[in-house]
């Protein structure tokens, strides 16, 4: 019997607890062994793959800005120690919004801090439900996976990706351009600015855990 993967799943300590709760659910489903880690934990020396998940911006001053935004400098120390151990070791990486966000800071990226000082053509949502209609781009890992040109999603962000960091490409955007997903051309790393783990009962994002659990490998 093939052992489980043991895949840390970062958050915070009390308000990630929901996003724990389906993530959780999710990757044991895909036979997956998921270990929750929060800046007052000890991370496992040893894992198989990375999952950050989301949560409070990151601190602008990762990304080279001096703006006043709530953050958590010891989450985003931890995941930033994290991702840089995955990234030594080739392990898969799921980033789900602020992770999405950060993979691509850590590779050099940076943010829009406020997506509502862009001029977008169309209402920008904020809703846990999928309204919110996303292009996959086609030739992308994330178009193999869930099989689908458009999907629909939520919006629980008003930040996103702007330039893009080291190794990755756009793989999926919404109807202002907005980047949202990302993935590594090389490495079995991706992100996505919704919440995957909140839609359950729509396939294509459930997909999206089992690709993860099993490697990242198409």
């Amino acid at each position: 019997m093939a052992q489980e993967k043991r895949i840390v799943v970062t958050g915070s300590k009390y308000k990630s607890l929901r996003s724990w709760f389906f993530i959780r659910f999710l990757l044991k489903l895909s036979r997956a062994k998921p270990l929750f880690v929060h800046p007052d934990t000890i991370p496992p020396k040893d894992f198989d793959a990375l999952l950050i998940s989301g949560g409070i911006d990151i601190c602008p001053s990762a990304y080279g800005m001096n703006l006043e935004l709530a953050c958590d400098k010891k989450r985003d120390a931890l995941e930033f120690a994290l991702f840089e151990k995955a990234l030594q070791k080739a392990l898969p990486v799921f980033g789900i919004c602020r992770g999405m966000q950060l993979i691509n800071v850590a590779l050099g990226g940076d943010l829009h801090p406020h997506i509502e000082n862009l001029d977008l053509t169309f209402h920008h949502p904020y809703t846990p439900l999928p309204l919110q209609t996303i292009e996959i781009l086609p030739h992308t890992k994330l178009h193999k996976v869930v099989q689908a040109s458009t999907i629909k999603a939520n919006a629980l962000h008003h930040q996103a990706v702007n330039r893009l960091g080291k190794g990755l490409r756009v793989a999926a955007k919404d109807k202002n351009g907005i980047i949202q997903a990302i993935e590594h051309i090389e490495l079995p790393i991706f992100g996505v600015q919704w919440h995957p783990e909140y839609l359950p009962y729509i396939q294509p994002h459930r997909k999206l855990f089992t690709y993860f659990a099993k490697g990242s490998n198409l």
